[in-house]
């Protein structure tokens, strides 16, 4: 996937805020991580707790350096990079590596940082931070994600020998949506949790070999499956959304 989308899904959520992450990139929000935390630390009486004061810490410079070595994030010797850092700041020396940055401006301005610095701030904060977001590196959700998007292309390409119109196109995408999802707005795969991106990948995949191997012969006909799909599992008074 060349788009950099960001997820926003209850999937990723912490405290009631849901965490937003890069598909591209993988990074994930650090200003919504200190959110989730004061919505917490106000609920249960918690002790204050900065990111970016754990972040600059020499304990936690010295986590930060060996997690990214070990990954081959960054290949500086140790030293150097601590001296880096004593000169310019942990923050601005993360930002010359790549694995954080800052996004907007003013009230728009949020901050970004790779998955095992995120990991190791979560822990800092709070154990139950980090018991239930390091599990989210081995979940699938980028990885539903990027492949729904692959087989979203492979489906247009399928379907071009049909000569589809740009309303055409636009129909496909909110039947779609309206099997997996029960509804269509912009923007919503965004948001879709990791089964339903597996589910809507896999409808995709299966339209895209029927209509290769000749079983679909028109868009009319890939309507009419879309109709029986959506009618297998959702109410068929619905249905007006393949007209639209």
């Amino acid at each position: 996937m060349k788009t950099n989308v960001i997820m926003s899904t209850n999937d990723r959520e912490l405290s009631g805020v849901v965490i937003k992450q890069e598909t591209k990139t993988g990074f994930l929000n650090l200003s919504d991580l200190q959110e989730a935390y004061t919505v917490a630390r106000v609920k249960n009486g918690w002790a204050e707790k900065r990111t970016d004061q754990i972040l600059a810490s020499k304990q936690n410079t010295e986590r930060i350096y060996y997690v990214l070595k070990e990954q081959g994030v960054i290949n500086v010797e140790f030293h150097p990079f601590i001296e880096l850092v004593e000169k310019q700041g942990i923050a601005k020396v993360l930002k010359t590596f790549g694995v954080y940055k800052t996004t907007g401006a003013r009230h728009t301005k949020t901050t970004w940082c790779h998955d095992s610095i995120w990991i190791l701030l979560s822990l800092e904060l709070s154990p139950i931070f980090y018991a239930k977001t390091v599990l989210w590196l081995k979940d699938e959700l980028i990885k539903n994600r990027i492949e729904a998007g692959n087989f979203c292309i492979a489906l247009n390409s399928s379907i071009q020998k049909f000569h589809p119109n740009g309303n055409q196109y636009m129909t496909l995408a909110k039947a779609l949506n309206h099997i997996v999802f029960g509804k269509h707005e912009n923007g919503i795969r965004n948001t879709g949790t990791k089964e339903q991106l597996k589910q809507l990948a896999s409808i995709e995949e299966k339209l895209a070999f029927s209509i290769d191997m000749g079983y679909i012969k028109s868009f009319d006909m890939l309507l009419e499956e879309l109709r029986k799909i959506y009618q297998r599992g959702q109410n068929p008074k619905h249905l007006i959304f393949v007209n639209n």
